[in-house]
């Protein structure tokens, strides 16, 4: 059987809620098209793994095993429009080397077991929107959510996720998780 799998870290149950009230001073400065990722969705992506098949996430979960997983922070501070993908989210620029080791290896793991390769740089981020196409913002209201687009993440945990399709949207689950350190 194949699911959908990523590799990603959560914020804490206190950086969802700043995430969420960041959401909420945002809509309006949208185009709106745009959809709210839900708050129980939000994660900062490692690795995106595509379709995986039972003995390729057999593997995968060895290898992450036996992969150095080192403590990191990462702070998120800007507010970004990707409008190609129709993303908004809140990005960070600054990659402290443990997590750009982290990122280059699980994508190494990837390409080893024929899983979905990047063909973008790693860029730390949680998504905040969906088809989201351009800003409606002027400069003072970006001056006022300049004091809550900063959020440093310092994960404890790297996660398995599955991406799992429902009528009712996207959702994801945790299958599996690694303590880092």
């Amino acid at each position: 059987m194949q699911q959908r799998l990523f590799l990603g870290f959560a914020p804490t149950a206190a950086q969802m809620t700043r995430l969420s009230d960041l959401q909420q001073r945002l809509i309006c400065h949208l185009n709106p098209e745009a959809k709210a990722v839900s708050v129980r969705n939000m994660h900062l992506t490692l690795c995106f793994l595509g379709q995986v098949d039972d003995e390729q996430r057999i593997a995968l979960l060895d290898a992450i095993d036996r992969l150095a997983k080192p403590r990191f922070s990462v702070q998120l501070n800007q507010l970004y429009l990707w409008p190609n993908a129709q993303v908004c989210c809140l990005k960070g620029d600054d990659v402290e080397p443990p997590l750009a080791q982290l990122a280059k290896q699980t994508q190494a793991i990837a390409g080893r077991l024929q899983l979905h390769s990047s063909e973008h740089h790693f860029c730390p981020h949680i998504s905040l929107f969906r088809k989201a196409k351009q800003w409606m913002l002027d400069e003072s209201a970006l001056l006022q959510l300049k004091d809550m687009n900063t959020l440093t993440l310092t994960p404890e945990h790297l996660h398995l996720y599955h991406s799992n399709s429902t009528s009712t949207g996207v959702e994801y689950h945790i299958l599996h998780s690694w303590t880092l350190g």
